[in-house]
């Protein structure tokens, strides 16, 4: 048996070996949640359950809990345990945003990554949305459109972008790609800052709101060919931005 086959065999209380222990802690109990070993609100093994089944020791245990309980994956109740966590926290999301931002937050590949989801946003919007959806989203587009036409600030304009777009990905009826957009939205918003402020400059706010029309126009007609084009339309100053 290879160590790749051995390493997907593991169970939770499985010996271990020492090597970054802290690591391969925190990965066998975040193993143990995905393949169902332990479950959303089940109590995990005691400190000395896990130190003497995995043959570790009780400072790595404790560190390894420590780190799992900031991120929101357990929870400690005192005098009874430590949980595996029932909902979605967003603490979940700050490992993740911090790593992308150590591989190159505001570069080509921030843009690359953000394009894929928005076509697969706007796609999977076709595809899903529904009537209400669409009135939704365009109640949300009329009030972008009234934000560029009353002079506001640069937050202002992507504060109602941000509204319009997060309204168009709850039309895909997807949470998990709701919360990787999100993430996303969070690393993108001073280079989207920054490629605002020269619609701004450039005076071309009609353009802006010309933009956001051919999403709604690509929703209505169910109109999956013209995805690609519009969402290159809409990212041109933020990619000269990040240039």
């Amino acid at each position: 048996m290879t160590e790749t086959d051995a390493k997907k065999g593991e169970k939770l209380l499985d010996p271990m070996d020492n090597r970054s222990v802290v690591d391969r802690i925190i990965a066998r109990i975040t193993n143990a949640i995905i393949s169902g070993e332990l479950l959303p609100g089940q109590k995990i093994p005691t400190e000395s359950e896990l130190c003497e089944s995995m043959h570790v020791g009780r400072n790595s245990v404790r560190e390894a809990i420590k780190v799992l309980v900031a991120m929101g994956v357990l929870y400690i109740k005192r005098a009874e345990g430590t949980f595996v966590a029932e909902g979605f926290s967003d603490r979940m999301l700050d490992p993740m945003v911090y790593g992308l931002i150590l591989e190159g937050g505001n570069t080509r590949y921030l843009i690359e990554l953000r394009r894929m989801l928005d076509v697969g946003v706007l796609n999977l919007a076709i595809q899903n949305a529904t009537d209400e959806d669409i009135e939704k989203l365009k109640q949300s587009f009329a009030g972008f459109c009234e934000t560029v036409r009353d002079n506001p600030s640069i937050d202002e304009i992507l504060d109602a972008d941000i509204k319009f777009h997060r309204t168009l990905e709850k039309a895909v009826h997807n949470p998990l790609v709701e919360k990787i957009c999100n993430v996303v939205e969070r690393l993108s918003r001073a280079t989207r800052a920054r490629a605002t402020e020269q619609f701004l400059s450039k005076k071309e706010l009609d353009r802006i709101c010309e933009l956001h029309q051919r999403i709604i126009d690509a929703l209505e007609n169910r109109d999956e060919a013209a995805v690609s084009g519009i969402i290159d339309d809409h990212y041109q100053y933020w990619k000269d931005e990040v240039r």
